[in-house]
C-alpha cells in the first residue's frame, strides 16, 4: 500500500520521534511524563466504568459523568473535546426519550470487537443512527455528528486492548494526507477500515526499520511529533527541527463547540453587550474603555468576587481588583476594550507596576494566592514568553487572557448551575490561555 519514497519519509518522521526524546506535551504545554504508562494506569479505572456500564450497575448518565469526570483529570487520550465527550453529551441528550434504546446500542457497540469486520459492524451501526438524527436536525451544531463516531468507538475499544485497536484521529489523518498516503472513504467504517491497516502497515515499517516491534501508542506519537510542525514538508524537515509532540485534542472542523442553551438566557441585558462594546469603533476610545471596564467589574461581582473598582480616572492603576477571602485568592484584572484585537505593545511596563504595587498589599491582608487578568474580546499576539516572565519573576501565580464571550458563559453557567466561586477560581487555574467561550462550554456544558 505505502510506495518506497513514503516509507522512507515514515523513517524520518520516527528520526524525528527519537530526537525530540519522545517527549510529549498535553494540549496545555505541560509534559506528559510518561504518558504509556499515565495510560496503563488510567485503563483500570476506566475499565472498572465500562464495566459497572455493561452489567446495569450504573446507567447511561452516571457511566457519561464518569468518564467525563476522569477524563477532565486524566486529559491522556483528548476524549474532553468535540469528538469524544461533547459528541457523548449530545448524543445523550438527543436521545433522552429513548434511552433505553440509546443504552442498549451503546454497550452493543463500545463492547470490544473480535475482530476488524465485527469492528466496522459496530461504526455502521452507530453512524446509522447518527445519520438519521444529524441529516433531520435544523441545528447540526447542537446534535451528534457522524464524523465522530470512528474516534468515539475507538477510543472504548482501545482501553479494553490497546495493543489491538488504535484511535482514528483526526491529527493522524491530517499527517497522512499530507504524506499522501490517505485516501478519502465516504463512511466512518470505510474510513476506520483503510486507517486500521494503514496503520499496521506503518508499525511494521518502523518494526522492520528499528528491529523491534512498534506498539499503536508509538506510532502515534511519532506522527503527533511530526504533526507539531505543519508548516514544514516532511522531505524538507531536518531532523533537528522536529517539535515534541503534542496530545492532541481532538476538533470536528464542520461544527463548532456550542452551549446547550441561549447564553441570554442566562444573562442580564446591562452585561449581555459586553462583547457587542468591546467591538464597538464609533465611540471615543476614552468613552468606551471606561464602559467596557465597569461591565467587566460588574460580571466578576456577579460570579461573587469582591470587587475594588480602580480604572480609568485612578491614576496608573489596574482597571480592578478581585478578591475571594474564603480561598485566600485576589485578582488583579486589566480590561482591553480593542476592537481588533489586543495585543501586548507598550503595556507589559505598566503591567509590571500593577504587580509590583498590588501584590505586596494582597499578601500584606493575607491572600496568599493572586493572579492577574487581561479581559477582551480576542487577542492578537503571543504572550507566552511574556506570562512566563511574570510567572517566574513576581508574586503572581497565574497569568490568565480571557476573552469576553468566555466570561460571559462563565457567569451564564453560573447563574444556570450554581456554581460556586471555588470551581470558578480552579476554572481560571487550570485552562490554558487564552480561556475562549469553548473552552468554559467544554467544562462545564451537560456534566
Amino acid at each position: 500500500m505505502i510506495p518506497i519514497d513514503k516509507k522512507l519519509q515514515i523513517q524520518t518522521i520516527w528520526d524525528n520521534y527519537i530526537e525530540a526524546n519522545k517527549t510529549v506535551l498535553d494540549t496545555k504545554g505541560k509534559e506528559l511524563v510518561q504518558i504509556d504508562d499515565s495510560r496503563r494506569i488510567a485503563i483500570i479505572e476506566l475499565q472498572k466504568f465500562i464495566d459497572s456500564f455493561q452489567k446495569d450497575n450504573i446507567n447511561i448518565y452516571e457511566f457519561k459523568t464518569n468518564i467525563d469526570s476522569f477524563n477532565k483529570r486524566n486529559n491522556l487520550w483528548g476524549f474532553t473535546a468535540t469528538k469524544g465527550q461533547m459528541f457523548f453529551n449530545q448524543l445523550v441528550k438527543i436521545s433522552e426519550s429513548n434511552i433505553v434504546f440509546l443504552t442498549n446500542l451503546l454497550k452493543s457497540c463500545i463492547e470490544q470487537p473480535e475482530n476488524l469486520d465485527q469492528a466496522l459492524a459496530k461504526i455502521a451501526k452507530l453512524e446509522k443512527f447518527c445519520v438519521e438524527i444529524y441529516s433531520k436536525a435544523k441545528d447540526k451544531r447542537k446534535v451528534p455528528n457522524p464524523g465522530s463516531v470512528s474516534y468515539f468507538l475507538s477510543y472504548f475499544w482501545q482501553v479494553k486492548n490497546a495493543d489491538k485497536w488504535p484511535i482514528l484521529y483526526t491529527s493522524l489523518i491530517n499527517a497522512f494526507i499530507e504524506l499522501d498516503i490517505w485516501q478519502e472513504n465516504g463512511t466512518q467504517a470505510k474510513a476506520y477500515e483503510y486507517f486500521f491497516n494503514l496503520n499496521e502497515e506503518i508499525k511494521k515499517i518502523l518494526s522492520d526499520y528499528t528491529g523491534t516491534s512498534k506498539s499503536n501508542w508509538e506510532a502515534e506519537h511519532a506522527f503527533w511529533n511530526f504533526k507539531g510542525n505543519p508548516n514544514k514538508a516532511i522531505q524538507d524537515l531536518p531532523k533537528k527541527e522536529s517539535k515534541t509532540a503534542v496530545i492532541e485534542i481532538e476538533e470536528e472542523k464542520s461544527i463548532s463547540v456550542t452551549a446547550s442553551f441561549e447564553l441570554s438566557d442566562y444573562l442580564i441585558p446591562k452585561v449581555s453587550k459586553l462583547i457587542e462594546l468591546g467591538a464597538e469603533t464609533e465611540k471615543l476610545s476614552s468613552l468606551k474603555g471606561s464602559a467596557y471596564e465597569k461591565l467587566v467589574a460588574e460580571i466578576f461581582k456577579q460570579l461573587d468576587f469582591e470587587v475594588e473598582i480602580l480604572g480609568q480616572g485612578s491614576g496608573r492603576n489596574p482597571d480592578a481588583i478581585l478578591r475571594h477571602r474564603e480561598e485566600n485568592t485576589a485578582f488583579i484584572v486589566d480590561a482591553k476594550a480593542y476592537s481588533n484585537g489586543y495585543s501586548l505593545g507598550v503595556d507589559d511596563r505598566a503591567i509590571k507596576e500593577y504587580i509590583n504595587h498590588y501584590c505586596p498589599k494582597l499578601q500584606k491582608d493575607g491572600y496568599k494566592k493572586i493572579g492577574f487578568i487581561i479581559v477582551s474580546n480576542s487577542f492578537k499576539s503571543n504572550f507566552d514568553s511574556f506570562i512566563n516572565e511574570i510567572t517566574w519573576n513576581t508574586e503572581i501565580k497565574r497569568f490568565i487572557l480571557l476573552s469576553s464571550e468566555a466570561l460571559l458563559y462563565l457567569l451564564a453557567y453560573k447563574t444556570k448551575d450554581r456554581i460556586q466561586p471555588a470551581t470558578i477560581i480552579e476554572t481560571f487555574v487550570s485552562l490554558g490561555n487564552p480561556i475562549e467561550a469553548k473552552d468554559i462550554i467544554q467544562k462545564f456544558d451537560d456534566v
